[in-house]
Protein backbone atom coordinates (compact mmCIF):
# COMPACT_ATOMS: atom_id res chain seq x y z
CA UNK A 1 0.00 0.00 0.00
CA UNK A 2 1.70 3.28 -0.66
CA UNK A 3 1.29 6.32 1.72
CA UNK A 4 1.31 9.77 0.50
CA UNK A 5 2.28 12.85 2.54
CA UNK A 6 2.45 16.36 1.59
CA UNK A 7 4.40 19.36 2.15
CA UNK A 8 3.11 22.83 0.60
CA UNK A 9 5.17 26.20 0.13
CA UNK A 10 8.61 24.38 1.28
CA UNK A 11 11.70 24.24 0.07
CA UNK A 12 12.40 20.48 -0.97
CA UNK A 13 15.76 20.39 0.35
CA UNK A 14 14.10 17.48 2.75
CA UNK A 15 13.22 15.69 -0.31
CA UNK A 16 16.95 14.70 -0.70
CA UNK A 17 16.56 12.39 2.33
CA UNK A 18 14.20 10.00 0.28
CA UNK A 19 15.99 7.01 -1.97
CA UNK A 20 14.17 8.55 -5.01
CA UNK A 21 13.69 12.39 -5.92
CA UNK A 22 11.34 12.88 -9.09
CA UNK A 23 11.54 16.19 -10.52
CA UNK A 24 9.65 17.65 -13.41
CA UNK A 25 11.59 18.34 -16.69
CA UNK A 26 10.38 20.70 -19.79
CA UNK A 27 11.78 20.95 -23.23
CA UNK A 28 13.91 23.59 -24.47
CA UNK A 29 15.67 24.94 -26.95
CA UNK A 30 19.26 23.44 -26.13
CA UNK A 31 17.52 20.71 -24.64
CA UNK A 32 15.13 19.17 -21.25
CA UNK A 33 14.98 22.12 -18.18
CA UNK A 34 14.19 20.55 -15.09
CA UNK A 35 11.01 22.69 -14.02
CA UNK A 36 11.86 23.20 -10.20
CA UNK A 37 14.56 25.73 -8.74
CA UNK A 38 18.06 24.04 -7.04
CA UNK A 39 17.02 23.25 -3.55
CA UNK A 40 18.32 25.12 -0.86
CA UNK A 41 21.64 23.93 0.75
CA UNK A 42 21.62 21.54 -2.36
CA UNK A 43 24.50 22.72 -3.86
CA UNK A 44 26.51 19.31 -3.95
CA UNK A 45 23.96 17.66 -5.36
CA UNK A 46 23.99 19.69 -8.56
CA UNK A 47 26.28 17.44 -10.34
CA UNK A 48 23.82 14.83 -9.71
CA UNK A 49 21.48 17.07 -11.36
CA UNK A 50 23.36 18.27 -14.21
CA UNK A 51 24.17 14.89 -15.08
CA UNK A 52 20.18 13.57 -14.93
CA UNK A 53 19.60 15.90 -17.88
CA UNK A 54 23.17 15.53 -20.07
CA UNK A 55 23.79 11.82 -20.11
CA UNK A 56 20.79 10.29 -21.17
CA UNK A 57 21.09 11.34 -25.19
CA UNK A 58 17.53 9.14 -25.36
CA UNK A 59 15.48 11.71 -22.74
CA UNK A 60 14.43 15.22 -23.80
CA UNK A 61 11.31 15.98 -22.26
CA UNK A 62 8.72 15.22 -24.05
CA UNK A 63 5.91 13.66 -21.97
CA UNK A 64 5.72 10.42 -20.06
CA UNK A 65 9.74 10.25 -20.84
CA UNK A 66 11.59 8.67 -17.90
CA UNK A 67 15.66 8.98 -17.22
CA UNK A 68 17.69 8.17 -14.02
CA UNK A 69 20.88 9.57 -12.65
CA UNK A 70 23.23 8.97 -9.53
CA UNK A 71 24.53 12.02 -7.49
CA UNK A 72 27.59 11.65 -5.72
CA UNK A 73 28.50 7.82 -5.82
CA UNK A 74 27.32 6.37 -2.62
CA UNK A 75 25.58 9.71 -1.12
CA UNK A 76 22.22 11.04 -1.25
CA UNK A 77 18.83 9.63 -3.88
CA UNK A 78 18.53 8.77 -6.94
CA UNK A 79 17.36 11.45 -9.70
CA UNK A 80 14.54 11.16 -11.73
CA UNK A 81 13.35 13.34 -14.09
CA UNK A 82 10.08 13.05 -15.96
CA UNK A 83 8.91 15.16 -18.96
CA UNK A 84 5.75 17.10 -19.36
CA UNK A 85 6.85 18.44 -22.68
CA UNK A 86 6.70 22.07 -23.47
CA UNK A 87 6.45 24.20 -20.78
CA UNK A 88 3.57 26.32 -22.08
CA UNK A 89 1.45 23.31 -22.85
CA UNK A 90 1.85 21.83 -19.98
CA UNK A 91 -1.91 20.81 -18.52
CA UNK A 92 -3.97 18.76 -16.15
CA UNK A 93 -3.83 15.87 -18.09
CA UNK A 94 -0.34 15.85 -18.92
CA UNK A 95 0.92 16.07 -15.30
CA UNK A 96 -1.33 13.28 -14.52
CA UNK A 97 -0.41 11.21 -17.35
CA UNK A 98 3.26 11.55 -16.87
CA UNK A 99 3.44 11.19 -12.79
CA UNK A 100 1.91 7.98 -14.05
CA UNK A 101 4.07 6.83 -16.46
CA UNK A 102 6.92 8.03 -13.41
CA UNK A 103 5.39 5.95 -10.95
CA UNK A 104 4.98 2.58 -13.10
CA UNK A 105 8.30 3.23 -14.29
CA UNK A 106 9.88 3.08 -10.26
CA UNK A 107 7.31 0.15 -9.26
CA UNK A 108 10.46 -1.40 -7.24
CA UNK A 109 11.21 2.20 -5.15
CA UNK A 110 9.61 2.16 -1.60
CA UNK A 111 10.71 5.81 -0.21
CA UNK A 112 10.26 8.51 -2.95
CA UNK A 113 9.35 12.04 -3.14
CA UNK A 114 7.99 14.13 -6.33
CA UNK A 115 8.87 17.64 -6.00
CA UNK A 116 6.73 20.38 -8.08
CA UNK A 117 8.18 23.77 -7.93
CA UNK A 118 6.02 26.99 -8.38
CA UNK A 119 5.64 27.11 -11.94
CA UNK A 120 4.74 23.36 -11.91
CA UNK A 121 2.03 23.78 -9.76
CA UNK A 122 1.08 26.60 -11.47
CA UNK A 123 -1.56 25.23 -14.19
CA UNK A 124 -4.64 24.90 -12.81
CA UNK A 125 -5.17 21.23 -10.85
CA UNK A 126 -1.49 20.35 -11.45
CA UNK A 127 -1.82 18.80 -7.77
CA UNK A 128 -4.85 17.04 -7.70
CA UNK A 129 -2.90 15.68 -11.24
CA UNK A 130 0.26 14.73 -9.46
CA UNK A 131 -1.03 13.12 -6.81
CA UNK A 132 -3.87 10.79 -9.37
CA UNK A 133 -0.34 10.27 -11.19
CA UNK A 134 1.45 8.48 -8.86
CA UNK A 135 -0.95 6.74 -6.86
CA UNK A 136 -2.94 5.61 -9.92
CA UNK A 137 0.56 4.19 -11.31
CA UNK A 138 1.35 2.57 -7.95
CA UNK A 139 -1.58 0.45 -7.94
CA UNK A 140 -1.13 -3.47 -8.37
CA UNK A 141 -4.11 -6.44 -7.97
CA UNK A 142 -1.31 -8.12 -6.02
CA UNK A 143 -0.39 -5.47 -3.34
CA UNK A 144 3.41 -5.34 -3.09
CA UNK A 145 5.63 -3.98 -0.14
CA UNK A 146 3.95 -0.94 1.42
CA UNK A 147 5.75 2.29 -0.02
CA UNK A 148 5.70 5.91 1.28
CA UNK A 149 5.87 8.82 -1.04
CA UNK A 150 6.35 12.77 0.00
CA UNK A 151 5.14 15.23 -2.36
CA UNK A 152 6.33 18.56 -2.25
CA UNK A 153 4.84 21.41 -3.41
CA UNK A 154 6.85 24.95 -3.84
CA UNK A 155 5.72 28.36 -2.72
CA UNK A 156 2.47 29.39 -4.75
CA UNK A 157 -0.06 32.16 -5.04
CA UNK A 158 -2.85 29.36 -3.75
CA UNK A 159 -1.74 27.80 -1.09
CA UNK A 160 -5.32 26.78 0.06
CA UNK A 161 -6.32 25.76 -3.50
CA UNK A 162 -3.43 23.37 -3.69
CA UNK A 163 -4.19 22.10 -0.41
CA UNK A 164 -7.69 21.29 -1.73
CA UNK A 165 -6.33 20.01 -5.03
CA UNK A 166 -4.41 17.56 -3.14
CA UNK A 167 -7.62 16.19 -1.10
CA UNK A 168 -9.20 15.59 -4.23
CA UNK A 169 -6.34 13.86 -5.80
CA UNK A 170 -6.38 11.22 -2.93
CA UNK A 171 -10.01 11.13 -2.48
CA UNK A 172 -10.05 10.51 -6.38
CA UNK A 173 -7.05 7.86 -6.68
CA UNK A 174 -7.84 6.16 -3.25
CA UNK A 175 -11.51 5.00 -4.60
CA UNK A 176 -10.78 4.72 -8.35
CA UNK A 177 -7.95 2.39 -7.19
CA UNK A 178 -10.82 0.99 -5.13
CA UNK A 179 -12.97 0.77 -8.30
CA UNK A 180 -10.07 -1.24 -10.66
CA UNK A 181 -9.51 -3.77 -7.63
CA UNK A 182 -13.54 -4.91 -7.94
CA UNK A 183 -13.28 -5.03 -11.13
CA UNK A 184 -10.51 -6.95 -11.67
CA UNK A 185 -11.64 -9.59 -8.71
CA UNK A 186 -12.46 -13.11 -10.26
CA UNK A 187 -15.65 -13.39 -10.74
CA UNK A 188 -16.46 -16.53 -8.18
CA UNK A 189 -14.91 -14.18 -5.39
CA UNK A 190 -17.18 -11.36 -6.29
CA UNK A 191 -20.81 -12.41 -6.23
CA UNK A 192 -23.97 -9.71 -6.72
CA UNK A 193 -24.24 -10.63 -2.44
CA UNK A 194 -20.71 -10.26 -2.38
CA UNK A 195 -20.17 -6.89 -4.22
CA UNK A 196 -23.41 -5.27 -2.64
CA UNK A 197 -21.61 -6.52 0.55
CA UNK A 198 -18.44 -4.45 -0.30
CA UNK A 199 -20.72 -1.89 -1.71
CA UNK A 200 -22.70 -1.47 1.26
CA UNK A 201 -19.93 -1.74 4.07
CA UNK A 202 -17.82 1.40 2.54
CA UNK A 203 -21.52 3.27 2.32
CA UNK A 204 -21.53 3.06 6.10
CA UNK A 205 -17.71 3.46 6.82
CA UNK A 206 -18.31 6.93 5.06
CA UNK A 207 -21.75 7.73 6.63
CA UNK A 208 -23.51 7.15 2.83
CA UNK A 209 -27.19 5.84 3.21
CA UNK A 210 -27.49 2.53 1.80
CA UNK A 211 -30.28 -0.43 1.09
CA UNK A 212 -29.83 -3.82 -0.45
CA UNK A 213 -33.02 -5.23 -1.79
CA UNK A 214 -33.18 -8.93 -2.87
CA UNK A 215 -35.64 -11.37 -3.60
CA UNK A 216 -39.46 -10.18 -2.56
CA UNK A 217 -38.23 -6.12 -2.56
CA UNK A 218 -36.94 -6.41 -5.95
CA UNK A 219 -40.54 -7.97 -7.02
CA UNK A 220 -42.37 -5.26 -4.80
CA UNK A 221 -40.22 -2.77 -6.22
CA UNK A 222 -41.15 -3.75 -10.40
CA UNK A 223 -37.50 -4.95 -10.66
CA UNK A 224 -38.62 -8.26 -13.07
CA UNK A 225 -35.74 -7.29 -15.59
CA UNK A 226 -33.30 -7.88 -13.10
CA UNK A 227 -34.74 -10.93 -11.33
CA UNK A 228 -35.04 -12.59 -15.08
CA UNK A 229 -31.40 -11.47 -15.86
CA UNK A 230 -30.19 -12.83 -12.49
CA UNK A 231 -32.45 -16.50 -12.91
CA UNK A 232 -29.90 -18.49 -14.29
CA UNK A 233 -27.29 -18.14 -11.61
CA UNK A 234 -27.40 -19.67 -8.44
CA UNK A 235 -25.99 -16.33 -7.24
CA UNK A 236 -29.41 -14.40 -6.93
CA UNK A 237 -29.45 -11.04 -7.93
CA UNK A 238 -29.81 -8.07 -5.81
CA UNK A 239 -29.46 -4.29 -5.92
CA UNK A 240 -27.71 -1.48 -4.20
CA UNK A 241 -29.40 1.72 -3.60
CA UNK A 242 -27.09 4.67 -2.38
CA UNK A 243 -28.76 7.79 -0.70
CA UNK A 244 -32.34 6.06 -1.05
CA UNK A 245 -34.08 8.77 0.50
CA UNK A 246 -33.32 11.11 -2.07
CA UNK A 247 -36.20 9.50 -4.46
CA UNK A 248 -36.56 13.17 -5.94
CA UNK A 249 -32.75 14.21 -5.75
CA UNK A 250 -31.49 16.31 -8.46
CA UNK A 251 -29.14 13.47 -10.29
CA UNK A 252 -29.77 10.11 -10.41
CA UNK A 253 -26.99 7.58 -11.39
CA UNK A 254 -27.75 4.03 -12.24
CA UNK A 255 -24.54 1.78 -12.94
CA UNK A 256 -24.69 -1.80 -14.36
CA UNK A 257 -23.35 -4.45 -12.24
CA UNK A 258 -23.21 -7.66 -14.13
CA UNK A 259 -20.62 -9.47 -12.10
CA UNK A 260 -20.17 -12.02 -14.83
CA UNK A 261 -21.73 -11.82 -18.10
CA UNK A 262 -21.57 -15.40 -19.87
CA UNK A 263 -24.50 -13.84 -22.64
CA UNK A 264 -27.17 -16.43 -20.63
CA UNK A 265 -28.75 -18.40 -23.66
CA UNK A 266 -27.81 -16.40 -26.07
CA UNK A 267 -24.23 -17.58 -25.31
CA UNK A 268 -20.98 -15.55 -25.85
CA UNK A 269 -19.05 -17.74 -28.50
CA UNK A 270 -15.56 -15.76 -28.86
CA UNK A 271 -12.74 -17.11 -25.55
CA UNK A 272 -11.06 -13.78 -25.71
CA UNK A 273 -14.50 -11.80 -24.85
CA UNK A 274 -15.91 -13.98 -22.19
CA UNK A 275 -12.55 -14.47 -21.24
CA UNK A 276 -12.84 -10.99 -19.62
CA UNK A 277 -16.13 -10.65 -18.72
CA UNK A 278 -15.27 -10.67 -14.88
CA UNK A 279 -15.28 -7.04 -15.82
CA UNK A 280 -19.36 -6.34 -16.59
CA UNK A 281 -20.13 -4.83 -13.25
CA UNK A 282 -17.33 -2.04 -13.95
CA UNK A 283 -20.70 1.03 -13.77
CA UNK A 284 -21.84 -0.59 -10.73
CA UNK A 285 -18.24 0.14 -9.09
CA UNK A 286 -17.08 3.64 -10.92
CA UNK A 287 -20.64 4.84 -9.83
CA UNK A 288 -20.03 4.11 -6.29
CA UNK A 289 -16.53 4.87 -6.00
CA UNK A 290 -17.38 8.40 -7.53
CA UNK A 291 -19.89 8.81 -4.89
CA UNK A 292 -18.11 7.59 -1.93
CA UNK A 293 -15.15 10.03 -3.35
CA UNK A 294 -17.65 12.84 -3.32
CA UNK A 295 -18.51 11.78 0.11
CA UNK A 296 -14.71 11.28 1.25
CA UNK A 297 -14.64 15.26 -0.01
CA UNK A 298 -17.81 16.65 2.06
CA UNK A 299 -19.59 16.80 -1.14
CA UNK A 300 -23.14 16.92 -1.09
CA UNK A 301 -24.29 17.15 -4.86
CA UNK A 302 -27.95 15.64 -3.93
CA UNK A 303 -27.71 12.62 -5.59
CA UNK A 304 -28.82 9.00 -5.35
CA UNK A 305 -27.53 5.65 -7.02
CA UNK A 306 -29.04 2.40 -7.88
CA UNK A 307 -27.15 -0.73 -8.82
CA UNK A 308 -28.47 -3.35 -10.08
CA UNK A 309 -26.49 -6.22 -9.32
CA UNK A 310 -26.82 -9.66 -11.11
CA UNK A 311 -24.55 -12.86 -12.88
CA UNK A 312 -25.89 -13.74 -16.41
CA UNK A 313 -25.76 -17.32 -16.76
CA UNK A 314 -27.41 -20.02 -19.34
CA UNK A 315 -28.89 -22.30 -16.16
CA UNK A 316 -32.22 -23.80 -15.54
CA UNK A 317 -33.76 -21.12 -14.91
CA UNK A 318 -32.15 -18.50 -17.01
CA UNK A 319 -33.97 -15.91 -19.46
CA UNK A 320 -35.40 -17.16 -22.79
CA UNK A 321 -35.10 -15.29 -25.82
CA UNK A 322 -38.44 -14.27 -26.36
CA UNK A 323 -40.05 -13.73 -22.83
CA UNK A 324 -40.78 -10.52 -21.61
CA UNK A 325 -39.86 -9.17 -18.45
CA UNK A 326 -41.86 -5.94 -16.70
CA UNK A 327 -39.44 -2.34 -15.16
CA UNK A 328 -41.04 -0.44 -12.53
CA UNK A 329 -42.50 2.01 -14.79
CA UNK A 330 -45.17 -0.77 -16.40
CA UNK A 331 -43.24 -1.05 -19.15
CA UNK A 332 -42.69 -4.41 -20.81
CA UNK A 333 -39.70 -5.44 -22.76
CA UNK A 334 -39.29 -8.83 -25.24
CA UNK A 335 -36.16 -9.98 -24.66
CA UNK A 336 -34.69 -10.81 -27.74
CA UNK A 337 -31.39 -11.23 -26.30
CA UNK A 338 -29.97 -12.42 -23.14
CA UNK A 339 -26.67 -11.49 -24.25
CA UNK A 340 -28.07 -7.61 -24.26
CA UNK A 341 -29.11 -7.42 -20.69
CA UNK A 342 -27.23 -4.79 -19.47
CA UNK A 343 -29.57 -2.98 -20.75
CA UNK A 344 -32.10 -4.82 -19.51
CA UNK A 345 -31.04 -4.18 -15.60
CA UNK A 346 -30.46 -0.41 -16.36
CA UNK A 347 -33.91 0.01 -17.82
CA UNK A 348 -35.35 -1.31 -14.24
CA UNK A 349 -33.02 1.36 -12.56
CA UNK A 350 -33.35 3.99 -14.94
CA UNK A 351 -37.49 3.34 -14.89
CA UNK A 352 -37.02 3.39 -10.76
CA UNK A 353 -35.11 6.59 -10.50
CA UNK A 354 -37.51 8.73 -13.42
CA UNK A 355 -40.62 6.86 -11.51
CA UNK A 356 -38.75 8.77 -7.87
CA UNK A 357 -39.22 12.36 -9.35
CA UNK A 358 -35.28 12.80 -10.03
CA UNK A 359 -34.75 16.06 -11.97
CA UNK A 360 -31.88 14.15 -14.30
CA UNK A 361 -30.74 10.87 -15.05
CA UNK A 362 -27.32 9.44 -16.28
CA UNK A 363 -27.02 5.81 -16.50
CA UNK A 364 -23.39 4.09 -16.78
CA UNK A 365 -22.61 0.64 -18.48
CA UNK A 366 -20.50 -1.72 -20.37
CA UNK A 367 -23.16 -2.48 -23.49
CA UNK A 368 -21.33 -2.13 -26.34
CA UNK A 369 -17.32 -0.22 -28.00
CA UNK A 370 -18.83 3.06 -26.14
CA UNK A 371 -19.80 4.08 -30.15
CA UNK A 372 -16.47 3.44 -31.89
CA UNK A 373 -15.20 5.96 -29.87
CA UNK A 374 -11.97 3.84 -28.98
CA UNK A 375 -10.43 2.71 -25.53
CA UNK A 376 -8.97 6.25 -24.37
CA UNK A 377 -13.22 7.89 -24.78
CA UNK A 378 -16.66 6.89 -23.45
CA UNK A 379 -19.32 7.66 -25.69
CA UNK A 380 -22.51 8.94 -24.44
CA UNK A 381 -26.21 10.45 -25.69
CA UNK A 382 -28.66 12.79 -23.94
CA UNK A 383 -32.00 14.12 -24.29
CA UNK A 384 -30.31 17.47 -22.63
CA UNK A 385 -27.83 19.09 -24.24
CA UNK A 386 -27.16 20.72 -21.31
CA UNK A 387 -26.72 17.23 -19.60
CA UNK A 388 -24.69 16.14 -22.03
CA UNK A 389 -22.15 19.20 -22.54
CA UNK A 390 -21.80 19.59 -18.67
CA UNK A 391 -20.74 15.93 -19.07
CA UNK A 392 -18.39 15.88 -21.66
CA UNK A 393 -16.54 19.32 -19.66
CA UNK A 394 -16.19 16.77 -16.45
CA UNK A 395 -14.79 14.12 -18.22
CA UNK A 396 -12.08 16.59 -20.12
CA UNK A 397 -11.47 18.46 -16.72
CA UNK A 398 -11.17 15.28 -15.16
CA UNK A 399 -8.67 13.62 -17.89
CA UNK A 400 -11.52 10.51 -18.86
CA UNK A 401 -12.91 12.44 -21.90
CA UNK A 402 -15.77 11.02 -24.13
CA UNK A 403 -17.60 12.46 -26.66
CA UNK A 404 -21.65 13.22 -27.64
CA UNK A 405 -23.01 11.27 -30.32
CA UNK A 406 -26.51 11.14 -32.14
CA UNK A 407 -30.04 10.18 -30.80
CA UNK A 408 -31.77 9.26 -33.80
CA UNK A 409 -36.45 9.00 -33.53
CA UNK A 410 -35.67 6.84 -37.01
CA UNK A 411 -33.82 3.60 -35.14
CA UNK A 412 -37.20 3.43 -32.91
CA UNK A 413 -38.47 1.31 -35.26
CA UNK A 414 -35.92 -0.99 -35.08
CA UNK A 415 -36.62 -2.22 -31.65
CA UNK A 416 -40.54 -2.23 -31.71
CA UNK A 417 -42.25 -5.35 -30.45
CA UNK A 418 -45.45 -6.93 -31.23
CA UNK A 419 -45.93 -8.48 -27.56
CA UNK A 420 -44.28 -5.73 -25.47
CA UNK A 421 -43.88 -2.28 -25.47
CA UNK A 422 -40.04 -2.50 -26.73
CA UNK A 423 -37.61 -5.05 -27.56
CA UNK A 424 -34.41 -5.03 -25.73
CA UNK A 425 -32.22 -5.51 -28.96
CA UNK A 426 -33.02 -5.10 -33.08
CA UNK A 427 -33.49 -9.11 -35.01
CA UNK A 428 -32.36 -7.69 -38.84
CA UNK A 429 -29.66 -5.59 -37.82
CA UNK A 430 -26.66 -5.57 -35.80
CA UNK A 431 -27.09 -4.12 -32.20
CA UNK A 432 -24.95 -1.07 -31.41
CA UNK A 433 -24.52 1.61 -28.17
CA UNK A 434 -26.79 3.56 -30.65
CA UNK A 435 -29.60 0.81 -29.93
CA UNK A 436 -28.99 0.99 -26.48
CA UNK A 437 -29.34 4.37 -25.91
CA UNK A 438 -32.54 4.49 -27.98
CA UNK A 439 -33.82 1.77 -25.92
CA UNK A 440 -32.84 2.86 -22.76
CA UNK A 441 -33.97 6.49 -23.48
CA UNK A 442 -37.65 5.19 -23.44
CA UNK A 443 -37.30 4.51 -19.48
CA UNK A 444 -36.28 8.09 -18.84
CA UNK A 445 -40.01 9.49 -18.52
CA UNK A 446 -39.09 13.57 -18.24
CA UNK A 447 -35.86 13.64 -16.36
CA UNK A 448 -33.11 15.29 -18.44
CA UNK A 449 -31.17 11.68 -19.42
CA UNK A 450 -27.84 10.71 -20.76
CA UNK A 451 -26.50 7.01 -21.59
CA UNK A 452 -22.65 6.67 -20.67
CA UNK A 453 -21.53 3.58 -22.80
CA UNK A 454 -17.93 2.31 -21.25
CA UNK A 455 -17.51 -0.76 -22.93
CA UNK A 456 -14.48 -0.17 -24.30
CA UNK A 457 -13.14 2.48 -21.55
CA UNK A 458 -13.84 0.52 -18.21
CA UNK A 459 -11.31 -2.18 -19.40
CA UNK A 460 -8.33 -2.11 -21.51
CA UNK A 461 -7.55 -5.52 -23.35
CA UNK A 462 -3.93 -4.43 -23.60
CA UNK A 463 -2.18 -1.76 -22.64
CA UNK A 464 -2.44 1.66 -23.52
CA UNK A 465 0.04 4.34 -21.93
CA UNK A 466 0.11 5.22 -19.27
CA UNK A 467 -2.79 2.53 -18.20
CA UNK A 468 -1.49 -0.81 -18.43
CA UNK A 469 -3.66 -3.80 -19.31
CA UNK A 470 -6.73 -3.80 -17.05
CA UNK A 471 -9.60 -1.53 -15.04
CA UNK A 472 -9.03 1.81 -15.74
CA UNK A 473 -12.24 3.07 -12.96
CA UNK A 474 -13.89 4.87 -16.28
CA UNK A 475 -15.69 6.94 -15.83
CA UNK A 476 -15.98 7.27 -11.74
CA UNK A 477 -13.38 10.27 -12.39
CA UNK A 478 -15.82 12.15 -14.62
CA UNK A 479 -18.90 11.81 -12.34
CA UNK A 480 -16.88 12.88 -9.65
CA UNK A 481 -15.89 16.02 -11.73
CA UNK A 482 -19.85 16.59 -11.97
CA UNK A 483 -20.44 16.90 -8.69
CA UNK A 484 -17.38 18.75 -8.29
CA UNK A 485 -18.68 21.31 -10.24
CA UNK A 486 -22.24 21.40 -8.35
CA UNK A 487 -20.56 23.11 -5.84
CA UNK A 488 -22.16 21.94 -2.89
CA UNK A 489 -20.34 21.25 0.13
CA UNK A 490 -20.99 20.09 3.94
CA UNK A 491 -18.70 22.34 4.84
CA UNK A 492 -16.85 25.57 4.39
CA UNK A 493 -13.29 24.13 3.42
CA UNK A 494 -11.12 27.48 4.76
Amino acid sequence: MTELKARFGSDWADALRSDLVVLPAVTGPDGPVLAVAPPIGGAGFAPGLADLLRKDHQFDGRVGQVSLAMATPGVGPVFCAVGLGEKAAVSFSIVRDALFSAARAMAGWRDCAVVLGAETARPEGSVRAAVEGWMLGRYGYAEGPDDSVTLVVGETAGQKASRREYEIGLATSRNANWVRRLVETPANELTPARLATIIAGRARELAVDVDVWSGEDLMRRGFGATLAVGAGSVNAPVVVALNPGRASARLGLAGKGITFDSGGLNLKRDPAEIAWMKSDMAAAAAVAGAVFAAAELGLDPDVTAILPLAENMPGGGALRPGDVVSHPDGLRTEVTDTDCEGRLVLADAVAYLAKGGVAAIIDVGTLSDGGGVGPLLWGCWATSAGLADRLVAAGEAAGQPGWRLPLRDEYDRLIASTVADIANAPLDVPDSGQLAATYLRRFAGAADWAHMDIGSSAYLEQEFAPWPKGATASPMLTLLQLMLDQGQTKHDDT
